[in-house]
């Protein structure tokens, strides 16, 4: 065991040992397998785990950093979380039973809250969480409102069984890269861990369409994907679904709602669309009726669910389920609907609204982390360990003045999971993702998750921004019910993109890519053909090769229309004799309208709204060319012919890119439009340059 010799586990429960050291039975064929491969084999399947997810466009947006790329690549563990047969059936069964729950909760509290009549959840634990939307209410006794999809984050507890941490109803991430892993994993499994049978997730994903054929009334293509948008953290995931799934991925500026109905608007007219994935919160799907600043929803989509006219996975008014103030009551809240006991055991939760719990909390702060129910909201967690004298006595009083806004939750340490890093093996602390759909009346779990662990030993960082890492969960045994021939896994469909169809929003990104990517080009070359002017100013005679460099110098200012620029007359003087002051600022200031690097901005974020029509080499190429971007305007005190050698590499890249534009789309598809934002940029720049 000499690979596992430096694997230490230092919680109360690991997943591979037992107490006694001894490698559990489900472990013991992975173990095998991993040391007699060894970690030379472990580090190849590693890199080519990392090649795949790169070749495959497997990123994550990160939203909050204007100063570098704006995705990241995802990152996955060669050793799986394994979990065998006989205990995923048993987890299973809590899993349908905690969905069916939910589904009871959500439709209750929107219609006859017998849950609040009958005094089994108190009233300031619904109407005091920010996620119950009273604009829905009376919708609970619709047929269609449903809690179609289910998501629950869980880890194996000290006592070793599985412990709920938190519910995922509104609007449940996390699948797309779920399928991702396993898909990268099979490339890799035969070698690494040959003979090992695993449960498959394409049935899972076969209910997901005839889910989605149900409630479109046989014609999915009246159903779409609601993305937020491009800058979303996980945009990816959203054109992955939209693709397996076959439907359209949109955005709300695609649609109008009109005589109570949705639609999506395309360049031949209006197409009806009846049901709606959404991957946008409550709040803001309909600026008319819920968040009025909102600008990722639709005016009057509720409207369209009122005259039942749209089926939405998952309904408005759902977010009020992921409030963890629910949690202490859910013992109760499963007697009164089902007649049975929790199956799957949660963290140890007190509401500090009521009077002994209250007491509790405040006696046992050492022990527990508070938190607000309202987890909507940006807000503190307080570990009552780690609080100062100060720190508590000021938390006592903010909590005693609100304390129905608080709910205190036991803290325990949870398993842990060998983890390849850096050619050895360690543990790490792990979160498992499982996801439920409504199937009939009961639902159906898929066999697997998503698996994150934390970024080092010491923490439970499960947030990907922050330097996450995914493991595939692998369930043990046959899968002798997955006997269809074609597995919804292994193609990709193609997405309908002919010109007709084609969404308004889609169109103008299309024209628009054109004009920024001509901009650039021409932008690009004038300043270089401007840099090498002033370089060879004495290899030609004096004063023609003056006057050409002004010439050239104006019409910079011109075709960018950064004015005042090389026409400003009370800088004139400066400006000739230092012409490279501007013409970096030019290059490499943002935040001044026309210059170069504002222009890439506005062009990235075109080719970012068109990226499921492009090939996956235009996406490598447009991240090397951001990536590249930022290094560059990032460095001062380059010398004039290192700025031109830069300028001459990305004029060839954005060459490089204007190709494989021309290669991704077909005309029926839209190029034509594409094609008309070019060749009118380019027309006016050339007009301005001669002005």
């Amino acid at each position: 065991m000499q690979i596992f010799e430096s694997y230490i586990a230092g919680s109360l429960f690991d997943e591979v040992y037992d107490s006694k050291k001894n490698v559990r039975e489900c472990w013991k064929d992975i173990v095998k397998n991993i040391e007699d491969s060894g970690l030379e084999l472990l580090k190849e399947k590693q890199s080519e785990i990392d090649w795949h997810l790169e070749n495959n466009g497997v990123t994550y947006n990160i939203y909050d950093d204007h100063n570098g790329p704006s995705t990241r690549s995802w990152s996955l563990d060669p050793i799986p979380f394994v979990i065998e047969e006989r205990e995923w059936a048993t987890i299973t069964k809590g899993l349908q039973q905690r969905a069916k729950l939910f589904n009871l909760i959500l439709k209750d509290l929107y219609s006859e809250q017998n849950l609040i009549k009958d005094n089994i959840v108190p009233a300031e634990v619904i109407f005091g969480h920010k996620g119950f939307s009273t604009e829905v209410f009376n919708f609970g006794s619709k047929p269609d409102f449903n809690l179609y999809f289910y998501a629950v984050d869980m880890a194996r507890g000290p006592d070793g069984k599985m412990w709920v941490i938190s519910d995922k109803t509104q609007a449940p991430s996390g699948l797309a890269y779920a399928i991702e892993n396993r898909l990268t994993m099979n490339v890799i499994a035969n070698d690494l861990y040959p003979n090992i049978a695993t449960k498959k997730l394409s049935s899972f994903i076969e209910d997901y369409k005839s889910l989605i054929k149900e409630l479109s009334g046989g014609d999915a293509s009246t159903a779409v994907l609601l993305t937020p948008g491009p800058h979303n953290e996980t945009y990816f995931e959203h054109a992955y679904l939209s693709s397996f799934l076959e439907i359209n991925m949109v955005q709300g500026a695609d649609m109008l709602a009109k005589n109570g109905s949705l639609w999506l608007k395309s360049l031949s007219g209006l197409k009806k669309v009846n049901t709606l994935l959404r991957r946008v919160d409550d709040r803001f799907c309909d600026p008319l009726e819920l968040r009025n600043d909102s600008t990722l929803g639709v005016a009057g989509l509720l409207e369209a669910m009122r005259e039942n006219n749209l089926n939405m996975i998952n309904p408005i008014g759902s977010a009020v389920t992921e409030n963890i103030g629910l949690n202490p009551f859910m013992g109760k809240i499963a007697q009164y609907f089902l007649k049975e006991d929790l199956l799957l055991p949660q963290i140890a939760t007190w509401w500090c609204g009521q009077k002994n719990e209250l007491e509790y909390v405040l006696k046992n702060l050492d022990k527990l982390i508070i938190k607000k129910i309202n987890t909507t909201e940006q807000s503190r967690v307080y570990f009552g360990r780690k609080m100062s004298l100060l720190e508590r006595d000021a938390f006592i009083e903010i909590l005693t003045l609100n304390p129905h806004q608080y709910v205190a939750q036991e803290e325990i340490g949870f398993s842990t999971v060998p983890y390849y890093a850096s050619n050895k093996i360690e543990p790490r602390s792990a979160v498992i993702r499982a996801f439920c759909l409504k199937k009939g009346d009961d639902y159906s779990v898929m066999n697997g998750g998503l698996v994150r662990m934390s970024a080092s030993k010491d923490n439970l960082l499960i947030a990907s921004k922050r330097g996450g890492i995914s493991k595939d969960l692998w369930i043990l045994g046959e899968d002798l019910l997955n006997k269809n021939p074609i597995n919804p896994l292994t193609f990709t469909t193609c997405i309908e993109t002919c010109i007709d169809n084609i969404s308004t929003l889609k169109a103008e990104n299309l024209f628009w890519l054109g004009r920024y990517l001509a901009r650039s080009i021409s932008t690009t070359r004038l300043i270089l053909h401007l840099i090498k002017k002033i370089t060879n100013f004495y290899r030609y005679e004096v004063v023609t090769s003056k006057e050409s460099q002004l010439i050239l110098q104006n019409a910079l200012t011109h075709m960018t229309m950064t004015y005042p620029g090389f026409m400003d007359i009370n800088n004139k003087k400066n400006l000739d004799v230092f012409p490279m002051l501007e013409i970096t600022s030019v290059i490499k200031d943002t935040y001044r309208t026309g210059s170069l690097s504002s222009t890439i901005a506005m062009l990235s974020n075109a080719n970012i709204n068109l990226k499921d029509l492009m090939t996956h080499e235009s996406w490598k190429l447009f991240e090397k060319i951001q990536k590249e971007w930022y290094d560059f305007i990032g460095r001062k005190g380059d010398s004039t012919m290192s700025v031109a050698g830069e300028l001459d590499k990305f004029l060839i890249y954005f060459m490089a890119y204007k190709q494989l534009v021309n290669e991704s789309i077909f005309k029926e598809q839209g190029l034509i439009l594409y094609e008309i934002g070019f060749r009118i940029e380019d027309a006016l720049l050339l007009i301005s340059k001669v002005k």
